[in-house]
């Protein structure tokens, strides 16, 4: 939709586009703002998701085991997949602001709901209903990083978006270690979480804003291309994708957007693990109480978040995106043979506190690097297909979760933590071999389908990583 439609659009919603598209590339502290908000919003988006610090409460009052809520994963994952393989070409194609504001505004809703939740029916109604509306926005928050980001400064921009679910890590663990001690129950971290929500939405509602599909179609290495590129023949909003089967047509012909998927989802691994199960792993394999193991928990994602920003703004300041994050992977995998022997035992909290931090760090070294990578390579390919890119991606660690949910918890249930934390190591050294073959001497980039060259401006000269 350009901005000529949205301006003859009846109604409040074409009064919302017309209030929300940006017509001129904004620079400076603008353009920052902008990224701030789009960083609030994912703070948002993946805090209202999180059951990892209730877990050790709220699967004994559900009668649900570990392998049986592995089990509930796995059934879930296709639904949120399915939603994100739509959503991403409908921020494509109609922008990411109205998607992310309405797709926020659902959630807050059924993050209250969570306080209905009686039995497993109910548990399953409510979390599958989040998972559906987290998938129809899972590309347009990246996008609208990319669309705000130039290439200078992309892995700090995406940086700051990676604050957002590393930040809410951090802001779920951190609420629930200094007030479980106080409530002792799961439902008042929903009561507490819905109101932090609702202090998190306002400013996202009233001032992020979208950019007119015509400049989301310019490739910009500087804030100052908007200037310099006119006069020059732009992209037609028309190349925008017609339909979901487009988008993805256009987008999956492109080895290296599967090998960058796939390569990344094994290295998070331990990431995700943490994720969904860290303050649990905590409890048991170190044998610490719920609020010590959030605590701990918390650690690990504090030193996350500050390493995101300060590997971004090294990664843009070097112009290097592949070697960074094989030198992260490297040491991430060193780290996590490091901490393996303490499982089973109970170390002092101080010396789990800082394998955990410093573990946390090199993830980031890791993997915002290939943030920025996989935003460039999307708009080598198209900048009308960076919220299906984004989505695919999506759509990649969905499915992956379905088989390795429960077999996680399987093997942790039977063999012990330590034994999937060494598959983790096995993921990690897998991502090592997938960045090294992406736009190296093995893989022929230039053999991509880019978009014609007529198309393009002057200043999107593509920043090649290594």
């Amino acid at each position: 939709m350009t901005t000529e439609q949205a301006s003859s659009t009846e109604g409040w919603f074409g009064a919302f586009v017309r209030r929300r598209t940006l017509t001129q590339y904004p620079q400076g502290a603008a353009r920052w703002g902008l990224l701030i908000l789009t960083m609030l919003a994912s703070v948002l988006a993946s805090y209202e998701f999180h059951l990892a610090p209730v877990l050790p409460l709220m699967l004994p009052y559900l009668h649900l085991s570990k392998i049986e809520y592995g089990f509930f994963l796995s059934f879930g994952v296709p639904i949120g997949a399915v939603a994100a393989f739509y959503g991403g070409p409908l921020a494509d194609r109609y922008g990411r602001v109205v998607v992310i504001d309405s797709c926020l505004g659902v959630l807050l809703v059924l993050v209250f709901s969570n306080l209905l939740i009686t039995n497993i029916i109910t548990f399953l109604l409510v979390r599958y209903s989040m998972g559906v509306i987290g998938g129809l926005m899972a590309g347009a928050i990246a996008a609208l990083v990319r669309d705000m980001s130039p290439r200078v400064s992309r892995a700090l921009a995406f940086g700051l978006f990676t604050v957002g679910p590393v930040g809410s890590n951090w802001l779920a663990n951190f609420v629930a270690g200094k007030t479980l001690p106080i409530y002792h129950t799961w439902q008042s971290q929903f009561w507490i979480m819905g109101f932090l929500s609702i202090v998190m939405l306002v400013p996202v509602l009233l001032w992020l804003s979208d950019l007119s599909p015509e400049l989301r179609m310019q490739v910009f290495r500087s804030e100052m291309a908007d200037r310099e590129a006119q006069g020059i023949k732009r992209p037609d909003a028309s190349e925008l994708p017609s339909s979901v089967r487009d988008a993805y047509a256009r987008l999956l012909r492109h080895g290296e957007v599967w090998l960058l998927s796939i390569g990344v989802i094994a290295f998070l691994m331990l990431y995700t693990l943490v994720t969904a199960l860290g303050p649990l792993m905590f409890a048991e394999a170190f044998h610490y109480s719920p609020g010590d193991a959030a605590r701990l928990n918390a650690n690990f994602w504090l030193a996350d978040a500050g390493a995101l920003l300060l590997f971004g703004w090294v990664s843009d300041r070097l112009q290097i995106r592949r070697p960074l994050a094989i030198i992260g992977a490297i040491l991430g995998a060193i780290i996590t043979l490091y901490w393996i022997p303490f499982f089973g035992h109970t170390p002092p909290e101080r010396t789990l506190a800082w394998t955990a931090t410093v573990l946390g760090a090199v993830l980031a070294l890791g993997y915002i690097p290939w943030a920025a990578q996989f935003s460039e390579t999307l708009e080598d390919i198209s900048p009308a297909l960076q919220a299906t890119g984004w989505a695919f991606f999506g759509l990649v660690a969905r499915v992956w979760g379905v088989v390795v949910a429960p077999l996680s918890l399987y093997i942790i249930s039977r063999y012990g933590w330590a034994v999937w934390i060494k598959a983790c190591v096995g993921g990690m050294v897998f991502y090592v071999f997938a960045m090294a073959l992406s736009r190296g001497p093995f893989y022929k980039f230039a053999q991509l389908a880019v978009r014609p060259a007529e198309h393009a401006a002057p200043a999107a000269t593509p920043v090649q990583g290594g």
